[in-house]
């Protein structure tokens, strides 16, 4: 009898258990972890990449400040101090590193080997040395790709300024994800009928500048994914209004302050989806089985103000197609 009872013991014990330790795996690690997150500068994309990070591992179980700490760097600009903050986190110890944006990520890749990283939002991985391939990342890196819409981003151009013909384009011709968009909004502009004028920015300092050598020679301006020039972008936006010049944006945060409109990608579900695929590495799966994610999300902005100061009748469709619309 006394067999038995401890047999039943002994059962309702190790039940007991297996529901605590399913019960921890469900609300995120028993062991606290700490993300390194770096940036090459402050703009609305990069916060809202950073929100849905934060998301994606919330909906996971990790609470903040219990089961994770983030360690989030912005190099405000500064090539240097983007180099600084990768030397940080490579004698940092920490769990897993989660670049944004193309110049942030090379920094890590470059000097981080060992560990694994889980980059967002750069615009061509491939280009920019930071995997062999998309589809086989390689190494220790895999992350997610905010995929720009050329084509469309055009379409939504010509729809809404159909006598357009020359596009200016303000790029930074150092950054790798810039020169590559350039080639991109160049081999899509001829579908449209348009020709790209293009000005160099090498810093923020100089996308005025740049903006305003278009002015007389452009129908409109377009936006590259370039973090010299979103950085910048009021600059930009300044200058397409004072020279009554229609602006495509990258992002809504564009449109809200005066941009014409945009296609934007949807930068929160960008960050929860790389927060999903680090997820999936810290639960032991390799970076470099796990393909590079493009996310292709994304919605249209319209600003009607601007379009009424600029002269612009916005289609029905358009209008009717938009997420928002500024007013």
């Amino acid at each position: 009898m006394k067999n038995i009872i401890w047999v039943l013991v002994a059962v309702v014990v190790l039940g007991g258990l297996a529901w605590f330790a399913t019960s921890k795996k469900d609300t995120g690690p028993s062991a606290p972890i700490t993300v390194g997150i770096s940036q090459i500068t402050s703009h609305p994309v990069f916060d809202m990449v950073i929100s849905g990070i934060k998301e994606g591992f919330a909906n996971a179980g990790y609470v903040e400040g219990e089961t994770i700490t983030y360690d989030i760097q912005n190099a405000q600009g500064d090539n240097s101090a983007n180099a600084a903050i990768a030397q940080k986190f490579a004698s940092s110890g920490y769990d897993i590193f989660m670049p944004l944006g193309t110049p942030a990520s090379q920094a890590v890749v470059n000097l981080i080997k060992d560990s694994p990283i889980v980059f967002g939002a750069v615009t061509d991985p491939v280009t920019a040395g930071l995997v062999v391939s998309n589809e086989a990342p390689g190494a220790n890196v895999t992350g997610t790709s905010d995929i720009t819409l050329y084509r469309e981003h055009l379409e939504l151009l010509k729809k809404l300024v159909p006598t357009a013909k020359k596009i200016g384009i303000v790029y930074n011709p150092g950054e790798a994800n810039a020169r590559f968009a350039l080639e991109q909004a160049q081999k899509y502009a001829k579908e449209f009928g348009f020709e790209i004028i293009t000005a160099p920015a090498n810093t923020g300092t100089e996308v005025n500048q740049a903006a305003r050598s278009l002015v007389s020679k452009i129908d409109a301006f377009y936006m590259l994914p370039d973090n010299t020039v979103v950085a910048a972008q009021e600059s930009l936006i300044k200058v397409a209004l004072d020279g009554k010049k229609p602006l495509i944006s990258l992002d809504e945060s564009g449109v809200e302050k005066g941009a014409l409109a945009t296609l934007g990608t949807n930068y929160k579900y960008v960050g929860v989806r790389t927060a999903e695929i680090a997820i999936r590495v810290l639960n032991g799966e390799a970076p470099a089985g796990i393909p590079v994610l493009g996310v292709t999300d994304a919605d249209v902005f319209l600003n009607t103000t601007t379009a009424k100061m600029l002269g612009v009748t916005i289609p029905g469709d358009v209008l009717a197609s938009a997420k928002k619309v500024y007013e």
